[in-house]
Formats: structure tokens, sequence, C-alpha cells
């Protein structure tokens, strides 16, 4: 390898690995003395643009995801020489390298590493990542007494579908068809991972490939090779069918704190480390930071890529990408274009007058051409993109905004072309309006026409496309909403807001009645669109296309944003807005602290809160009698590490019960049935509560008759629930409770 290129200012001490695409090696660098680990793109790859943007992909997804739990990303660079990602350099050995040892764990120590990677894919699923390749090699035990996650070599965004790739003994019967990649598949191999570490062999063995897959898509799960006290974990981490895996890596570990808990006591995490650093101790000893002495390396401070390089960071990791783009001194190493994302503590310093910084320019271009098929010419406008040296990266953000062009001429040209002839000439027109442009985001509103219309008056459809531009993607319109928004009580919400007083094409009273807007309304032939300008969101819908008149054609909406922020992505509203306050979303004076567990809600004057054995009920104003708050709205909250024989704790997984007897059906108005029917989950999403994130969840369940378990009622009730895995705290609302999720955002998480 010596002539791979080497990234300037780092020595390497030794390497640790290679494989097909790339080596990973020990380093210090020269100015600081810190110690790092180097991953390396092949230079023979370093000119093919799907392996580098694979690599410079991983980098990103490193980057994203940040938690105790992952290995930390100091700095990417990219040359025309190379690639490097520069990472935190761990003292400690593969899971791989103890099972090799000792070829099984303990099932408390074996627990206590999954339980760490588990919170490393958590942090990973909470911004939209999928790791798809977990296995022993990918787990560092630390000596530190924590695991963490590495290699986002073949990460995905939650959703996106793609080849069969992973490691194909811990691979999801999904995985191996190329489906949908999410977070249930991390599950299914982290289970498989669990089970190798108590069994001491894998779940499934075969020397055949497809052998193998056969097993995965197929076979019982071997629950019964492992203790009985961890049967329930792996079972459900394994189920063939991803809906009935917990949904993602954060409900997992709820469920594996209960399990652990009821089967090897409430110290079962220490007892785990405890017994897992007898098993560790010697290979960590000789590992080659042990050997230095020098521990877990500190983040590094500059980074020089040769004399009067760039300089990317001044020390330390920060939570913001920095991104440097310029060309490098002629002195230097590495001659050429160079990207740095840099993690810094502190903004990185002027740049040389050699750096010529790059900033991204929006222009509006316009396309012509003929409808493909026909002879109907069309001509569109739409913003282009330039500015980044990625080209990969501006093609997929160009591409998304020219593809609602592309899409009106798929739709409208075949049927235009068929109109007649003496009213012609037809053309396919469609207009673009920036809404908003920064740093961060770009809103795009298109209006479609056709030139000679059959009759002046007609309105067309219309699209948005809003881009992340740190990112580099169009968002999906479920990223567009709050979690757990985007559903069919979300949109009715949004519909109300929209039109009080329900009249959306005429009164009330007109032929056609009031309709809810629905989830599929943005997704399936689309009826609704959304843009985002700094002071509103901008609804447009086909009043048409919903079922009214023609009459009524396409019409426009503005709501400012404090009428609509519960309901859409806050990342996305203040990204738009600059973080500038919402008009009315102040906090009242003279609320009450409440604590329950870990969390205190800090709760408006207007609420109450009354106690109901172990649950808090947090009664919503204009409740007439709040200590006889059955017929009003209210929410529960509890702490789920306690319990007793009346209230037995909440079950991750499943809808909220916690009581012996069965909860009455007070929010559908029928406190002679009980919540004892089936029960479907419809939602499943993560929410913010406080600084932290909890896993959000929608139940629909059957209210039937005392004495009856199953089956289906004459009504149900709704369940909103917010689970804390970490604090096992549990938040239930069956009312809707208008403030919840405000009221939950705003509280202290300990």
């Amino acid at each position: 390898m010596n002539d791979e290129w080497r990234l300037p200012g780092f020595t390497e001490i030794e390497q640790l690995g290679t494989g097909t695409f790339g080596r990973v090696v020990l380093a210090r660098q020269e100015n600081t003395g810190h110690v790092v680990a180097i991953k390396y793109l092949f230079s023979r790859f370093a000119a093919e643009p799907a392996y580098l943007d694979a690599f410079r992909q991983e980098a990103l997804a490193l980057h994203r995801v940040v938690s105790p739990h992952v290995v930390k990303l100091y700095e990417f660079f990219e040359t025309p020489q190379g690639a490097a990602i520069v990472m935190e350099a761990i003292n400690g050995v593969s899971l791989r390298s103890v099972l090799q040892a000792d070829g099984a764990l303990e099932p408390e120590a074996a627990l206590a590493v999954l339980k760490g990677s588990l919170l490393g894919l958590a942090a990973a699923h909470s911004v939209n990542v999928v790791h798809r390749d977990y296995k022993p090699g990918n787990v560092l035990v630390a000596d530190t007494g924590e695991s963490k996650l590495v290699d986002f070599g073949t990460a995905v965004l939650a959703g996106e579908r793609g080849p069969s790739v992973g490691t194909p003994a811990y691979m999801a019967p999904e995985q191996w068809s190329g489906g949908q990649a999410t977070p249930a598949t991390d599950v299914y191999a982290a289970t498989c991972v669990f089970f190798q570490c108590v069994a001491g062999h894998r779940p499934y063995q075969a020397d055949d490939t497809e052998v193998l897959r056969t097993l995965h898509e197929h076979a019982p799960i071997p629950f019964g090779e492992v203790p009985q006290p961890v049967h329930e974990i792996v079972a459900l981490g394994m189920a063939k069918d991803p809906s009935k895996r917990p949904v993602d890596a954060l409900m997992f570990v709820a469920e594996l704190e209960r399990v652990a808990r009821a089967g090897y006591g409430e110290d079962w995490e220490r007892k785990g480390w405890s017994r897992l650093a007898k098993a560790t101790g010697l290979l960590v000893a000789v590992t080659p930071l042990a050997l230095l002495g020098a521990g877990t390396a500190a983040a590094p401070g500059v980074a020089a890529a040769g004399t009067g390089a760039v300089a990317a960071s001044t020390g330390g990791i920060a939570a913001g990408l920095k991104v440097a783009i310029g060309v490098v001194a002629a002195t230097a190493a590495v001659v050429g274009s160079v990207v740095v994302f840099s993690d810094a503590s502190t903004p990185p310093p002027s740049p040389p007058t050699s750096q010529q910084a790059v900033a991204l320019k929006v222009a509006m271009k316009t396309r012509t051409g003929t409808v493909p098929g026909t002879n109907l010419p069309y001509r569109g406008d739409f913003p282009e993109v330039t500015g980044s040296p990625d080209q990969i990266w501006l093609k997929r953000v160009n591409d998304a905004l020219t593809a609602p062009i592309d899409e009106w001429n798929r739709k409208t040209g075949p049927g235009a072309a068929k109109l007649e002839p003496e009213r012609g000439p037809y053309a396919l027109l469609t207009k673009a309006e920036v809404r908003s442009q920064n740093e961060r985001y770009l809103s795009v509103r298109y209006t479609h026409d056709l030139e000679n219309k059959p009759h002046p008056t007609w309105s067309y459809g219309r699209a948005t496309v809003t881009i992340d531009l740190k990112e580099g993607r169009a968002l999906t319109p479920a990223e567009l909403f709050a979690p757990g928004a985007f559903s069919d009580d979300g949109l009715g919400k949004l519909a109300e807001r929209i039109w009080p007083d329900q009249e959306q094409c005429g009164p009330v009273n007109a032929p056609f009645p009031y309709r809810p807007l629905k989830a599929a309304d943005l997704t399936d032939d689309r009826k609704v669109w959304l843009a985002f300008t700094p002071a509103a969101v901008e609804i447009t819908a086909s009043l048409t296309d919903l079922g009214f008149s023609t009459a009524c054609g396409v019409q426009d909406y503005t709501l400012p944003y404090d009428k609509v922020a519960d309901l859409l992505n806050p990342d996305l509203v203040a990204g738009v807005t600059g973080g500038k306050p919402l008009k009315g979303t102040a906090p009242a004076q003279g609320f009450i602290d409440v604590p329950v567990g870990a969390l205190t809600l800090h709760l408006p004057p207007d609420w109450s809160v009354r106690a109901q054995g172990l649950e808090k009920v947090l009664v919503a104003p204009g409740c007439p009698d709040p200590k006889k708050y059955f017929n009003c709205k209210y929410v529960l909250v509890t702490d789920n590490t306690k319990e007793s024989a009346e209230q037995p704790t909440y079950r991750p997984g499943g809808f909220y019960r916690r009581s012996a007897g069965g909860r009455a059906c007070n929010a559908a108005g029928r406190k002679d049935l009980r919540q004892e029917g089936d029960a479907a989950r419809t939602t499943s999403a993560t929410a913010p509560v406080g600084g932290a994130t909890a896993t959000y969840e929608e139940w629909t369940v059957q209210c039937v008759p005392r004495g009856q378990s199953g089956g289906a009622g004459e009504i149900s009730v709704t369940q909103r629930i917010w689970f804390l895995a970490e604090k096992q705290i549990v938040v239930m609302d069956e009312w809707r409770t208008p403030g919840v999720d405000e009221l939950l955002r705003s509280a202290t998480v300990g």
C-alpha cells in the first residue's frame, strides 16, 4: 500500500484493518500529538463517482448521528488524490474479537453490550438513518464500560430501497429482497448478534447464501436456544414481519430493560459490565492505544493539509458541521480542490488568501422542449442551484427542482395533445416562484397551465418542492410535519384551521359537504401542497380533485406559523423563519412545575393536576369541575418504574392499559364500556419531550362491555402515547387535548 495517498499532517502508527475499498489506520496528528483513527478510500477509487459518493455519505451519516454510543466524526477530507474520514480512536476491542476469544457471553454482559449499541442505533434512527450492517465487527467494547457503533458505510435514510447489502448472517428478511430500509431492519440484526452472544453461534448457519436467505425468511425463530429470561427479546426482535418488531432501537431498549430487570434484577447492567470486563480485559490491554498509553483519543486540533493548506478546525467537537471548500496553496502536499467537513468547538479561523469560499447560488432558468411521445411543446421555469463542487449533490438537488415540470408533462401531455387543433396551438407551461431561500432551506412553488386552454377560467395543478440544502435532498410530505402529525387526524386538524367555518367551496349547506384532509391527499395523486415563506406556510388545495365542483378549481391559503406550528416540523419552521419567536407562542406566566420521575412539566395556570394512583392527571382548561374530570379533556403522566397490583407497568409496543380492571372509555363518552377490545397501532414515530426524544405512537382501541376481551366494539378511542425509554416516563392522551405537544416540548428532563 506504499503508493496509497496519505493525509498530510498525520503520522501513521499502525494499520488497523483493510477491506475491499479502503483501509483504517491509527495515526498521530503531528502538530498536536492527538491520536485518531483514519479511514482511507483506496486511491484507485478516488475518481469513481459511485465509490466516492458512498464514502462521502458515510461521513455525512457519522456527522448526523451524535451519541456517546457512536464513534465520533472529527473531519472528512476529499481531494483528487483520495478521501479520508478522521474519527475518534477507541481504546477497546470489537465484539467480534470478544466472541472469538470466549465463544459466548453471560446474558447480563450480552444485554449490556446490546443496550449500548442499541442506544447508538436509536441516535441514528432519531435522525432518519438506518445502519443496515449491524454485526459483531461493527460494535466496539470500550475500556470505559460502554459499547460504540462504528462503520456507517452502508447506511441509508429510512424508507429508501436499494440492493441487498449487509452481512448475510444478520440480514432481516426484507433486506434480502431489497425492500425498504427501516429502523426495524437494524433491530433484527441487533437481535441476531445478541443471540450469537448468548448462544455461542449465529441463529441461522449455512454455507450457501441462498440457503441462508431461506432460513432468515422462513425458518422458525430459535429462541429456545437462549436462556429462558431472554426468550421474549429474541422472539420480538427477530420477527419475520418488520411490523411485528419494535419500530426502532429506542423502543427495543425499553423492552430490553424491562426483560433484563425481570430476569436478572435491578443491577443487571452493573453485573453485565463487570462480567464483560473480565472477558475483555486481556484483549484491551494489548490494543495499540493501550500500548501507547493514549486511552481514548481527544479531538484533533488544527488539521493541516500541508504548508499553507486548509485549517479546518481549532480543537474539540461541536454539534454543527462546518464546510470549507477551497484551493490549496501550490506548496501544499495536496494539490487541487479540497473539501473538508469538520466538527469544531469554535468557528474555523478566517481562511488564507489562497482559499476562496464558494457559496451556493440560485438562479431562475427556463427549460423548453417537446413532451415525449407527442408534438406538444412545453416551457417550464425552475430554480437552478450552482456553486458546489459536488456534482452528484448538485444533480440530486436540481433533479428535484425540475421534477414538477417532468411530472406535469407526463401527466397532462398525452391528453392535451388530443385537444381540438383549431383551438391551438397548445403548450404546457410551468411557472416557478421561490418562496423562501437561506443557507439551510429552499422552498419553491410551481403553477401549471396550458397555453390556449379550452376555457380561460380553468386552473390546473400546482406543485411545491422544499429542499434541505444541508442534506442535499427534497423533503418528503411526511417530513414537513411534526412527529405524529402526518396522519389523517393531523391533516384533519390542518383542514379545521384552513376552513374553520367548514366552507371549503360555498356555504356549509352546499351540495358538496365538508371534507377533512387526509394524509393520502399529499402522497397519492397529489391534491394538496405546502410551501414555506419566512412568515407563513402557504397551502394550495385542488378542490376539484378533492371531489368538489370544477368551478371550485385550485385555491391558495396562507396561515401564519403561530396558527399551525404544532403541526409542522419544528426544525423546518425554525429554519425558514430564522429561529425568530413565533407570535403567540410565548409561555404563560405563573406556571406550576409538576414532577413525574425524571420529567418535570411546566403546567400553565389554567390547567390543573390531580392524582390517580400512580398516575398524574393533567386536566386541560375549560373543565367545569377539575375534581370530577372524567368528562373533561385530560392527559395521564406516569413513572413506569413504579407499579402496583391495581396499576401494572405500561408495556412498550402495546396500547396504554395500566389498570388491572381495564380503563373506561371516557373519551368516547361511554363509562359503561372498557378498553379491552382489539387494538391497532396506526402511527409510529419519534417526538421531542424536553431536550430528549421519545417514541410516539397512536393506537385505536375498541370499547367493549365489561368482561369481554378482544373483538370489535360499537365505538373506539384513540390513544396518543409518548414514551421516554431511558427515563421510563409515559404520557398518554385520549382526548386530542389541545396544547399537549407544546407542553411536552417545553418540559424538563432530568
